[in-house]
């Protein structure tokens, strides 16, 4: 199943990314999109690109009819941003049916004009289990909206306090 997320911001993509790779923000971030766990596993820059693996956990209710399929919602997120392209590409793995479930896209972020920002996240999730493997993808895209529409919340505000200082 394809997804795609787009949310503009009063920001140029370079004011956009300092703010998105602050470790203060990144924290706030987490926090107000309801992540009860995350780790850095590593973080790496390497001049050309910012290289970042992290193990997230969700504060996210299993539907019942997933549960005896789905008993954490756990996963480790691998990241490469490439600085000159301005996008990022992200593969998500899971701590469970990691054979049957794959995730993936491009995290990027384009200028709509002078001081103001497109960031899209768009790729594509495939669980494969059968009867319910398009339930549950259907179901973590829009898990993942909501999760996106919050994080658009905090970055709008976070910009905003940092036009004012």
């Amino acid at each position: 199943m394809d997804f795609r997320f787009a949310h503009d911001f009063d920001t140029d993509p370079q004011g956009f990314w300092q703010l998105f790779f602050d470790e203060k923000f990144e924290e706030a971030m987490f926090k107000h999109i309801g992540m009860r766990g995350r780790t850095v596993k590593e973080r790496r820059d390497t001049g050309d690109k910012l290289i970042r693996t992290q193990k997230l956990e969700p504060d996210m209710p299993v539907p019942s009819w997933a549960q005896s399929l789905i008993t954490s919602t756990g996963y480790t997120e691998y990241d490469v941003y490439d600085k000159a392209a301005s996008k990022m590409d992200v593969r998500i793995e899971p701590e469970v049916m990691q054979n049957r479930f794959k995730m993936g896209g491009v995290f990027s972020v384009t200028p709509l004009g002078t001081g103001r920002c497109q960031r899209v996240f768009a790729g594509d999730i495939k669980v494969s289990v059968m009867l319910v493997g398009g339930k549950i993808e259907q179901y973590m895209v829009d898990e993942m909206r909501k999760g996106y529409d919050r994080a658009a919340e905090i970055t709008r505000e976070w910009i905003a306090k940092r036009k004012q200082q």
